[in-house]
């Protein structure tokens, strides 16, 4: 009987872990509307200097669509812009991202909802999952 009890709560201890472990990083954990928090740093709403310049940033966003197309909308200095030539790539293993953007690649890791983004620069953006 003493057997069977462990046996029993062997497998239950089994049931329990193996969902947890089953917690896949993929393409559906990036898509949808990423608001950008900082800049270098800098907190977004605000002002963020990049290279050396100050922009009043209301906000960047970036929405990633199904099938690796991606765009940024953001408002800068009053000026409200929409760019579309981004397309993505996630990495599974690493929970990574790879941005094409105008042309530049941007790396990042994504960790639940906050991802961060390294620029061309190396700037480090941190982004927010709305």
């Amino acid at each position: 009987m003493r057997r069977m009890t462990r046996g029993l709560m062997c497998g239950v201890c089994v049931l329990l872990v193996v969902p947890a472990c089953s917690d896949a990083f993929g393409v559906d954990d990036v898509l949808g509307v990423w608001s950008t928090q900082t800049i270098n740093g800098h907190a977004v709403p605000g002002t963020v200097i990049y290279e050396g310049i100050p922009y009043d940033t209301q906000y960047v966003r970036w929405t990633f669509y199904d099938g690796g197309q991606c765009t940024l909308t953001q408002l800068v200095d009053g000026v409200t812009a929409t760019y579309d030539a981004c397309a993505y790539t996630v990495t599974s293993e690493q929970r990574a991202i790879a941005i094409v953007f105008l042309d530049q690649v941007w790396n990042g890791i994504v960790a639940g909802s906050s991802m961060t983004l390294t620029d061309p620069q190396d700037v480090a953006w941190v982004l927010r999952a709305q």
